[in-house]
């Protein structure tokens, strides 16, 4: 097997998130958030496993969706939201926050960590490479989230 990585100073997005734990809520914060991308499998008859312009290309659509907004975990089972008008309400117990609608970025996952955007940032490309057709060759991908400096998860899709 082979392994390409992807690590590139662009890859890169800027959002706020809080995040809810067993009896709290931590106050709404940013971070610039880094991204890189491992991809193992076996290269084809050209000796290529995947054109590192295509996964880049990828990847910034993915940190482009994310940079610059609120990120919200919807299957958060601690909030309640809700859209009205042009508004993104949320709600966690006596916290009331209201966001513009287009600066939200609703996740389908229960919490906006790390470990949690790595393993969604992992699906959306894994879904993106397999509308390319990229994934006859592909036998894992793994994409890693980090939210300051030594502190990174990542989340790995085995094919």
């Amino acid at each position: 097997m082979h392994k390409i990585r992807l690590v590139k100073q662009k890859l890169n997005f800027s959002a706020a998130h809080f995040i809810t734990l067993e009896n709290e809520c931590e106050a709404l914060h940013g971070h610039n958030y880094y991204t890189s991308v491992e991809i193992t499998g076996t290269p084809d008859e050209n000796f290529y496993l995947i054109d590192f312009g295509l996964l880049k290309k990828e990847m910034q659509m993915l940190c482009d969706s994310l940079d610059h907004k609120v990120l919200m975990a919807v299957e958060n089972p601690h909030l309640v939201m809700s859209r009205c008008g042009k508004q993104f309400d949320v709600t966690y117990r006596e916290k009331k926050y209201s966001f513009p609608f287009e600066d939200v970025a609703a996740l389908p996952i229960p919490n906006t960590t790390v470990e949690m955007l790595s393993q969604y940032l992992c699906g959306k490309l894994r879904d993106a490479l397999d509308g390319k057709r990229y994934l006859d060759k592909i036998r894992a991908i793994e994409v890693g989230v980090e939210e300051t400096a030594g502190q990174m998860a990542s989340y790995r899709i085995d094919l």
